[in-house]
């Protein structure tokens, strides 16, 4: 029969579902939590460029804030301070003038002295013995000088008889008595007696100028004699000692004579000053000046300008000054590191600005100032540093605000806001 079937005949393949129900659901999923990792990092991130973007904005449209500081005209008197040294108006070395052997010292490093107060006393028994000797010679002198007049007395004598017998031989030779031989050997002898009295006369000048010498050898050693005791020449204070008891001393220092003592008075001071050439014509003898030094706790001492060299220092181009200070308390000691400050009006007007404010750029120093909210680039010729102020001798009127410490944001017509500096 057509209808029957062969029982050989194949059935059509039936194939799997490509995907199971469970790997789908598990794909599904999959899908889903990466879609939500995907949103979850996406969705902040697109939200911190928006906070970027419009804090951006916000930064473009604020206006910045600088700090500020106003420009000042400075006084009509200019301070000009300076480093000083400090030394005694009255300072001697005290040399020995007499020779000898240094017997007792009466003073020591430090102690005050008044005026011919002996310091040491010497032994001298050399010059005690020259002063002997020339003493003798003295008296030997005068007495020669007694021998001298008695030879001048017999030689007066000698030229009296000689004149007399000149006479009476002259006489007779007139009355024939005697020949015209005796009459010349007569005058011959008044001759030769008026030369002796000559000669004694020389004599007695001569012992005379020798007595003098004498005395003023003798008065030198006298004098020398009375140098055994070392003096104070005024009153002061004993710096230096170099001297002990029975040492050997020479006088003076250019026969190698040791230094005794060094001596000074501390009253009134010298303060001498090397000030630059640049401020030398502001200071002039009798100005004032006040000088103070560090570690005195803001003691300042009044002084004058006494004298200036007149002369400059090929090194170091500075004129040396001395200003006179009184110190009756001796708070200041010579050697002493002192400022001193010298007051003196100033040629022209200037204004002061803080050392801060400058900038530096290739077209010159300038500061930046505000005006009207905007910024305004001033170029500007400084004067002196003093630290945390400088002199603006041009391109400033003394109002102005200048920005301090101004950044690379500051230019020339940006708009900012100003905070004064406290």
């Amino acid at each position: 029969m057509s209808e029957n079937v062969s029982v050989n005949e194949k059935k059509p393949e039936v194939r799997p579902p490509l995907f199971s129900g469970k790997l789908l659901a598990l794909v599904t999923l999959i899908a889903i939590v990466f879609a939500g990792l995907l949103f979850s990092g996406l969705w902040p991130r697109r939200e911190r460029v928006a906070a970027i973007t419009k804090e951006a904005s916000d930064d473009a449209s604020e206006v910045p804030m600088v700090t500020v500081a106003k420009a000042l005209v400075a006084p009509p008197t200019k301070e000009i301070v300076l480093p000083g040294t400090v030394a005694a108006l009255l300072e001697t070395p005290i040399y020995a003038r007499a020779e000898g052997y240094l017997r007792s010292v009466k003073a020591d490093i430090g102690d005050v002295v008044k005026k011919d107060q002996i310091l040491v006393e010497l032994d001298t028994p050399e010059l005690d013995q020259s002063l002997r000797i020339a003493r003798a010679r003295l008296q030997q002198l005068k007495a020669s000088v007694d021998q001298a007049k008695a030879v001048e007395q017999k030689s007066r004598a000698d030229v009296k008889l000689a004149e007399i017998n000149r006479k009476r031989v002259t006489q007779l030779v007139k009355e024939g008595v005697f020949a015209r031989q005796q009459a010349d050997d007569v005058q011959a002898q008044v001759e030769v007696r008026s030369a002796e009295l000559q000669s004694a006369l020389a004599a007695i000048n001569v012992a005379e100028q020798n007595i003098k010498a004498q005395e003023a050898e003798v008065g030198r050693l006298e004098e020398l004699s009375s140098f055994k005791n070392v003096r104070a020449p005024y009153d002061g204070i004993i710096t230096v000692r170099n001297c002990a008891t029975g040492n050997l001393i020479t006088p003076s220092s250019a026969n190698g004579g040791r230094e005794l003592y060094r001596m000074a008075n501390f009253d009134v001071l010298r303060i001498y000053v090397a000030v630059p050439q640049s401020v030398i014509s502001s200071i002039q003898p009798g100005q004032p000046a006040e000088v103070f030094a560090a570690d005195m706790n803001g003691r300042k001492f009044p002084g004058k300008v006494q004298r200036s060299a007149n002369a400059l220092d090929d090194q170091t181009r500075t004129q040396r000054y001395e200003v006179r200070v009184m110190n009756p308390d001796h708070a200041l000691l010579p050697g002493m590191y002192v400022q001193v400050k010298f007051i003196a009006p100033k040629g022209r007007s200037m204004v002061m600005i803080p050392g801060d404010t400058l900038l530096t750029p290739a077209g010159g120093t300038m500061v930046a100032v505000v005006d009207g909210g905007k910024v305004r680039m001033q170029k500007v010729d400084v004067g002196r540093d003093l630290g945390t102020q400088v002199e603006v001798m041009a391109g400033l009127q003394g109002d102005e605000m200048l920005i301090i410490n101004p950044s690379d944001a500051v230019r020339a017509g940006v708009r900012v806001r100003a905070v004064p500096r406290k």
